[in-house]
């Protein structure tokens, strides 16, 4: 395949929601990369430091990258159960699962492919 693009949606404590873009390259053992103010590229930031308490209820992605999936990451740590696989997350599935991955305000939260 090729590296894809792709959006994840958070709910803040506050009610807000916050809808960040994603660069997915098309390799396994890298890093999404995300930019919460326009397209995200390959030289983006490989991580999104969330401001309040979230929730991300979706992430979405145009297509399927090499990697089968991604694990979130918390201030560069494994975020151990939360787990994507990327053909769950397309953007062409009317039925995904909904996502309840809770983020601690202030946490760097990332995506590492696998």
């Amino acid at each position: 395949m090729a590296a894809t693009s792709g959006t994840m949606i958070l709910k803040g404590s506050s009610g807000k929601t916050y809808s960040i873009d994603l660069y997915v390259p098309d390799a396994v053992a890298t890093n999404v990369t995300f930019n919460p103010s326009g397209l995200a590229a390959s030289t983006s930031s490989s991580y999104w430091k969330a401001p309040e308490a979230c929730i991300v209820v979706d992430v979405i992605a145009a297509g399927a990258p090499t990697a089968v999936g991604a694990t979130f990451t918390l201030s560069n740590a494994a975020y151990t159960g939360q787990t994507i696989r990327w053909a769950n997350q397309a953007n062409t599935l009317a039925n995904r699962a909904n996502l309840n991955v809770p983020i601690p305000a202030g946490e760097q939260v990332g995506l590492l492919q696998f």
